[in-house]
């Protein structure tokens, strides 16, 4: 055998490895499967997990709005138009879409407090000077102090959403920062005696200067109500309720007078149409007696015109028969001169048969 061939006899024998290291590449190869094993089931994990979170991703794009509501669609920040109506509508998550939904038609309320509260927030002070940068009161037209405070319903059409939302900030603040100077106006326009007793004109007062600043900025909002409460200060309340009280009782008289006086006028109305009545009545009566009369003229003078005489002693005839129609004792009197014959003696009376007279 050559010296070549031993060599490769030599190669070609298989080394023993030692028992410890059999071992050891075992449980290598078996950490390595698990390795792979958990790493796999990991994988499978994350994916079902990101397929759930794209899922969540697209799915949280679908909005739906209501019935009472209108939405906008913001891309980037940019008005897409239409407006959204009702129902569900697909939109890519923020921050790519935005939706906003805006009310449609809601009543919305806000409230002017400039000419009432204080800075703290608190209810009109008892004092008889005010801070101008603390206290809330107004100036009237006659130079006199009231606390006022108005509130005022609106609502915004459905064509004026895109407007809300992109014109103005919030709406809601600049309509109560033109309903605050709206206030001021109208108190500064008008007498403390008229905003305390004449609130409705306050009123008119404060909604047309409303209605001016939003037709200025082309805002398409409907005004429903305005209401108002002013009162005095409270230092001087007492003093006006002396004076409120005497004007009651001075408006209490002059209506206690003014029905005074309508009940005597209606009164006399009254007697004059009596007494109207009754002239009315008793002239009707005469003309009627007169007309009478006046035919019966007119039937009797043929008869006079035809005979006087004979016409003269028919009617005294006719005359006497009417006189003496009930008459017991009837006397003739002849031309001559009437003398009357009167015994002295008046006669006895006859007794009847019993001897009573």
């Amino acid at each position: 055998m050559s010296d070549e061939e031993k060599q490769t006899q030599v190669k070609e024998t298989p080394k023993l490895e030692p028992l410890d290291q059999q071992n050891n590449k075992v449980v290598d190869d078996a950490r390595t499967r698990a390795l792979a094993e958990a790493l796999q089931s990991s994988f499978k994990i994350i994916r079902i997990f990101m397929v759930i979170l794209a899922v969540a991703f697209i799915g949280s794009g679908i909005t739906k709005v209501n019935e009472n509501e209108r939405a906008l669609l913001l891309r980037f920040g940019v008005y897409k138009k239409p407006v959204l109506e009702p129902g569900l509508h697909f939109a890519w998550p923020y921050p790519i879409d935005e939706v906003v939904k805006i009310e449609k038609e809601e009543q919305r309320t806000i409230e002017s407090n400039v000419g009432w509260i204080t800075a703290d927030g608190e209810e009109p002070q008892d004092q008889f000077s005010f801070t101008p940068d603390y206290d809330g009161y107004a100036i009237t037209g006659d130079g006199n102090t009231i606390h006022i405070k108005a509130s005022m319903t609106y609502s915004l059409p459905e064509t004026a959403v895109d407007d809300y939302e992109f014109k103005f900030k919030d709406v809601s603040e600049f309509i109560r920062s033109a309903l605050d100077n709206a206030v001021y106006h109208a108190a500064a326009s008008h007498s403390a005696l008229d905003a305390i007793t004449i609130p409705d004109k306050i009123k008119e007062a404060i909604s047309y200067k409303v209605r001016e600043v939003i037709k200025a900025n082309d805002l398409d909002i409907t005004i429903s109500t305005v209401t108002i409460e002013a009162v005095v200060p409270v230092g001087v309340k007492p003093a006006y309720d002396a004076f409120s009280a005497a004007d009651a009782a001075k408006v209490k008289r002059i209506r206690d007078a003014e029905g005074e006086a309508n009940s005597t006028v209606a009164i006399a109305e009254g007697q004059a149409k009596v007494i109207q009545s009754r002239g009315k009545t008793e002239s009707n009566r005469l003309l009627t007696s007169v007309e009478a009369e006046a035919r019966s003229f007119n039937n009797q003078r043929p008869f006079y015109e035809s005979n006087p005489e004979l016409f003269r002693h028919r009617l005294v005839t006719e005359t006497m028969q009417r006189v003496l129609t009930n008459a017991v004792d009837v006397f003739y009197l002849s031309g001559r001169q009437p003398r009357i014959w009167l015994n002295r003696t008046p006669a006895k009376k006859k007794l009847n048969e019993g001897g009573t007279p």
